[in-house]
């Protein structure tokens, strides 16, 4: 089995992928090409570009959704023929996905409704139709929309600036050391002629007023000193590392977070529910039942909960294990989840939350509540952090 780059690659290129591969199995041609290409003969299977797409563009070959199943022949094509390739992905291209079987006709009326919301970014949710048994049906796209957009991805190469109450505080310690010093100088405490240095005594009568705009300027900082310690790694829990490390089958860790998301949306967002019988709750594991979509960009959170009769976005959960916890998992992925009007839950392994904390805080992301799991031999539990 190998992973295939789907649709939403087309006209992205992000090329987040390339660096985490370990083979280098993922090519593209600069200006020739529209999307990248995964090999499937040199493909190991190992899953890392899979959480860094930006655009939730990678999937395993056996689940690829069935509108994009075009793209896994499209993928091993263009090692052996380019140019036609190419020519497949300019004729899938243009927003229109693969023909899918048997195409729902509340299409049109999902196009209507997205377009009533005029310029704010639209909020697609893609619920799969019923079809035969054993058969995996095409998502249906339902527009809907939220009055606030994502919040932009954070960049690593942002300027460090002071925040107002930072400000106010360095210039109170400014202005009590410059009436000490330089106005209210006092009798000279300490002198140094080779450079005619004088130090009054009023300097020890100001520095308690110092005090309380130095604390004020930490206080102002502390954000940014929280943000800078994040981005380094936390050593805790050191006397359970061991030489080695163990890593468990990619097939293994797909069952896990397959069983973990089944349970935690069993038994945590059993909507619709006598207190809220206007919420639908979908689980996109272990096949795509509803999207996300920001601005043209498609994402499939584990977990999403939908309200009203326009599937508005009303809470959004992600389900991480210990390998797909990472720095780029929340940069790229919870970073675009994110919404101040659907609150995204991550649900990390126990042990891992000031790890999660980290990562979020290093990726600027403020709207989010965090919550472990763990199994037990009697089910699983679950902890709010």
């Amino acid at each position: 089995m190998a992973f295939v780059i789907t649709q939403p690659c087309i006209d992205t290129t992000d090329q987040s992928c390339v660096e985490v591969c370990p083979v280098d199995c993922i090519h593209f041609e600069s200006g020739a090409d529209r999307m990248l290409y995964i090999n499937p003969a040199e493909c190991i299977d190992c899953g890392a570009c899979q959480p860094a797409c930006p655009v939730s563009a990678i999937f395993p070959d056996a689940e690829v959704p069935a509108a994009m199943q075009a793209f896994t022949a499209i993928n091993a094509q263009w090692y052996s023929d380019p140019g036609g390739a190419r020519s497949e992905v300019q004729k899938l291209a243009g927003g229109a996905a693969p023909a899918a079987p048997a195409a729902p006709a509340a299409a049109p009326a999902a196009a209507d409704a997205g377009a009533e919301g005029g310029a704010a970014p639209a909020v697609a949710a893609a619920a799969a139709p019923a079809a035969a048994p054993r058969a995996k049906a095409a998502p249906q796209a339902i527009a809907a929309q939220i009055a606030a957009p994502p919040l932009p991805l954070p960049t690593a190469g942002q300027p460090p600036h002071l925040s107002p109450i930072s400000l106010l505080g360095l210039i109170g310690i400014a202005a009590v050391f410059f009436v000490a010093v330089v106005l209210v100088p006092g009798p000279t405490l300490i002198e140094y002629e080779p450079i005619h240095f004088k130090l009054g005594a009023t300097v020890l009568a100001a520095l308690p007023l110092m005090l309380p705009f130095l604390i004020l300027f930490l206080r102002g900082e502390w954000r940014a000193m929280a943000s800078f310690a994040s981005k380094g790694v936390r050593r805790t829990n050191t006397w359970r590392h061991v030489p080695t490390e163990w890593r468990r089958s990619e097939e293994m860790r797909k069952f896990s977070l397959e069983k973990a998301v089944q349970r935690i949306a069993r038994d945590r967002y059993g909507f619709p529910s006598q207190e809220h019988p206007e919420f639908r709750t979908h689980v996109n594991l272990p096949s795509p039942a509803m999207a996300l979509e920001f601005s043209g960009e498609k994402v499939y959170p584990d977990i999403v909960v939908v309200s009203g009769p326009g599937n508005k976005p009303a809470m959004v959960v992600q389900v991480e294990t210990r390998e797909t916890l990472t720095r780029e998992q929340a940069m790229y992925v919870w970073s675009r989840l994110e919404n101040e009007q659907a609150p995204l839950d991550v649900y990390v392994p126990a042990g891992l939350a000031a790890r999660a904390k980290d990562y979020a805080r290093a990726a600027g992301i403020k709207h989010v509540r965090f919550r472990t799991w763990r199994w037990q031999p009697f089910g699983m539990i679950v902890r709010e952090v």
